[in-house]
């Protein structure tokens, strides 16, 4: 009879962690973060230790697992809506090549040694240092890596997002908020709160407004 019911609960697991999963959204299978794969790992093992273990019921993990993904879900509306918050939660990238210029005390400090930046440039298809206008160590782990020739931006960043100024792209430019405003103006701008996104390239702003 134990059986049975082992099976049962398994088919229940089954099918109660794609619901989750779904509901955690496509965004979360295609691209785990640090805080993603801390959910992934805690409702499996939740779910998996309900199987066949009579003193936790099934209905214990699913609660657990459901309570876990609600917390994820606000932490994800709270990421979208706060800097600061997503800042604290996801982390930022870091900008191990700027301008074609390697920054050693990142690199030392991220523990990201030369053949580190070397094996992912070879991943990457790009065989020197010197190609290369701009590497970012993103917030997964991965190298984002641009070259000179195909570069068409003063900075591989938003300056605006959803009507936020990018103030730590600005400090890597040695420029201001003023600077920014003064540009905008330029382009008949006079609300930065009206852009959905905007980039500085070679020959101007690009920017779309909300």
């Amino acid at each position: 009879m134990r059986y049975i019911e082992i099976i049962i609960e398994s088919f229940g697991v089954y099918f109660y962690l794609i619901f989750m999963l779904r509901i955690l959204g496509k965004k979360e299978m295609s691209k785990l973060s640090i805080s993603d794969l801390i959910v992934f790992l805690i409702i499996s093992e939740l779910m998996t230790i309900s199987i066949g273990e009579e003193n936790i019921q099934f209905f214990h993990g699913a609660l657990a697992v459901f309570i876990i993904v609600v917390l994820d879900k606000v932490c994800s509306y709270l990421v979208m809506r706060f800097k600061s918050i997503r800042k604290i939660l996801e982390g930022h990238p870091t900008y191990i090549i700027y301008n074609g210029v390697v920054d050693q005390k990142k690199m030392n400090a991220l523990n990201y040694t030369v053949d580190d930046l070397c094996h992912h440039l070879r991943q990457e298809g790009v065989g020197s240092i010197s190609e290369v206008a701009f590497a970012v160590l993103e917030k997964d782990g991965n190298l984002s890596v641009i070259e000179k020739q195909k570069n068409q931006t003063d900075i591989p960043e938003s300056l605006i997002s959803n009507g936020e100024i990018n103030n730590d792209a600005l400090i890597l430019m040695n420029k201001d908020e003023k600077w920014l405003l003064d540009l905008l103006k330029k382009e008949g701008i006079h609300d930065y709160h009206t852009l959905f996104y905007c980039v500085k390239e070679k020959d101007g702003l690009f920017y779309i407004k909300k």
